[in-house]
């Protein structure tokens, strides 16, 4: 188990990345035997990182064994970093927002339709910026000009329905003085903006934790290679998402696989 596991690249240009493994606790459970299996249980736990290049780890197998209580299917549990780049969640972010008009409700005393979405690392927040154009509709001349809202928010993970949502929203208007003429009426329509912001500008990350979950079974199938007298069986039966941090350029969401993995002996080898 001390070795590195190609992960792969893709076709959006992502780089090739490695999972280092290295183990660090043993453990076994007292044998069960019936009338045609002794099953033995034996558990290896490992430091996993993700490196840009294969490394070649130098980790001695753990010297002591520990005992546990027995199972009836080997647990398989490996936890690993989902990189989304801030140009994804752009595209995510846009098909979201572009073109929409808020607020929704008609009787409102502006109406504000978003022509663009960015979004950004600022320090400990995520920054969004949005290209609007605000139309006042409640007076004679009916002002309106564009500008840009940027709104501060933190990245929360809604890790039940998979989903990237922001809380702590503030606001601030970038030139004020395009903004100043819609006045205090369009002013009044800016709450109704934020929350809107707060229920919409959501990232569905399913589909990155599904391509997770498709990569680390391949990286896993690696080690299905039978031997004579030795077959080695390997799943991947759920992911979920833990955790969030980002840098930059990256949202790196922490995904955590659950599996099996079974070892069937039908021969012992010749001393």
């Amino acid at each position: 188990m001390c070795r590195s596991i190609p992960l792969g690249g893709d076709d959006t240009g992502m780089p090739r990345l490695w999972l280092e493994m290295r183990p660090v606790r043993a453990a076994a459970a007292q044998p069960q035997i019936d009338g045609r299996n002794v099953t033995l249980t034996i558990g290896v736990q490992a430091e996993t990182r993700i490196t840009p290049a294969q490394s070649k780890a130098d980790c001695p197998f753990p010297a002591q064994l520990e005992l546990v209580p027995p199972m009836d299917n080997g647990r398989l549990a490996v936890g690993v970093p989902i990189d989304v780049p801030f140009s994804e969640l752009n595209k995510l972010l846009e098909a979201q927002l572009k073109g929409h008009h808020f607020p929704d409700d008609a009787s409102a005393p502006v109406d504000v339709e978003v022509r663009s979405a960015h979004i950004a690392a600022s320090g400990d927040r995520l920054l969004i910026s949005l290209r609007v154009k605000a139309h006042e509709k409640k007076s004679w001349f009916g002002f309106g000009a564009d500008a840009t809202v940027r709104i501060w928010g933190k990245p929360v993970l809604d890790a039940k329905n998979q989903m990237l949502r922001f809380t702590d929203l503030t606001l601030a208007v970038e030139s004020e003085a395009a903004y100043g003429l819609l006045g205090a009426a369009a002013r009044a329509g800016i709450p109704y903006l934020q929350q809107a912001l707060a229920d919409q500008a959501v990232a569905d990350l399913k589909p990155f934790a599904a391509d997770a979950k498709k990569k680390i079974g391949l990286a896993l199938a690696d080690f299905e290679k039978s031997s004579e007298g030795v077959r080695v069986t390997t799943a991947i039966d759920d992911l979920r998402l833990t955790g969030i941090a980002f840098d930059s350029g990256t949202l790196r969401v922490i995904a955590e696989a659950d599996g099996t993995a079974t070892v069937a002996v039908s021969e012992l080898p010749r001393m």
